[in-house]
């Protein structure tokens, strides 16, 4: 399996060859209708299908399935809708669309899942929501190929840049979708979903405390259109109050011992720990859980010389 440069993908002539089937590498084949594998990874609507089912019994399937031949399983890569139609011939009773012709090729999953995404991205308007979602999904595949060496990045390039290009969008706005995406509430993400939240507003809410962020949720379900420069208020707020919380640790520092001014260093490192936990690789997890088991066992060494 040899690299190539994701950028490549951005040619039209290559996404179409792609989405079709009719790229290098893709056969023919005839498949059972039964034996074609639906992914979690296929987010396509699902509409007029019993249109689209009478189309194919008056004309039949005008254009084969495409799929990715992934570890001895055929998985839909495109056709899903068409896939769907077929099933409801089937149980019609029109057993003469049972078996499906295909265009298939042998795939890594990644390879796989990118064919998916090519799908996606260039064969449908999206909003921001979808967007969000479009954004995750290629950061997650890019970085697993990248592992892989599937693929070939420029020295120095961030992920975030190449999805950026990929999906014709702004990197700062990337960026807001992604912050969106991890750290807004369900409340929030719904409303955005909605259409009720605007990007740089759902952005501005995921940087606020859960609470306010549920608040400013309920005011968009309610139809109240809330205003960035509203939530930047109290983000500042938010931000000024720290900073006098932290003014008053400091002026009554000459009331603390060491000891007590070490402690709140060490509870405040744990905090923040448990704010970005979710950044925190393998390596990392694994030393911190080897700290806890040496603090645990210091504990029960003091508690044994102060018995």
């Amino acid at each position: 399996m040899g690299k190539f440069n994701i950028l490549d993908i951005m040619n039209e002539k290559t996404r179409e060859q792609i989405n079709q089937g009719t790229a290098a590498g893709f056969r023919e084949i005839t498949l059972e209708y039964n034996d074609i594998v639906k992914t979690e990874h296929n987010s396509y609507t699902m509409d007029d299908l019993q249109e689209l089912a009478t189309g194919i019994l008056m004309g039949g399937l005008q254009e084969p399935l495409v799929v990715g031949l992934v570890d001895g399983k055929y998985l839909l890569s495109s056709g899903h809708r068409r896939l769907a139609a077929i099933e409801i011939l089937v149980k019609e009773g029109h057993e003469e669309f049972k078996m499906v012709p295909c265009r298939y090729k042998v795939q890594s999953m990644i390879e796989f899942r990118m064919a998916i995404l090519i799908g996606n991205t260039f064969n449908r308007k999206m909003t921001d929501f979808d967007l969000m979602n479009q954004a995750r999904q290629w950061k997650e595949v890019l970085t697993q190929a990248k592992k892989e060496k599937v693929i070939a990045l420029e020295r120095g390039d961030r992920i975030r840049d190449y999805v950026a290009e990929i999906l014709k969008e702004p990197p700062e706005k990337i960026k807001q979708l992604q912050a969106i995406d991890n750290n807004a509430v369900d409340s929030v993400k719904e409303e955005f979903a909605k259409g009720n939240l605007k990007t740089t507003v759902a952005y501005a809410a995921s940087r606020l405390p859960e609470d306010k962020q549920e608040d400013i949720a309920a005011r968009a379900a309610a139809g109240q259109d809330v205003k960035c420069d509203e939530i930047r208020q109290q983000t500042e707020k938010k931000k000024k109050d720290k900073a006098e919380e932290l003014k008053a640790a400091d002026a009554s520092d000459t009331d603390t011992t060491e000891e007590e001014k070490e402690n709140a260093r060490k509870l405040h490192a744990i905090k923040m720990l448990e704010k970005y936990y979710t950044y925190l690789n393998d390596e990392e997890v694994g030393i911190l859980e080897r700290m806890l088991e040496d603090c645990k066992r210091r504990k029960r060494e003091y508690a044994i010389e102060e018995g």
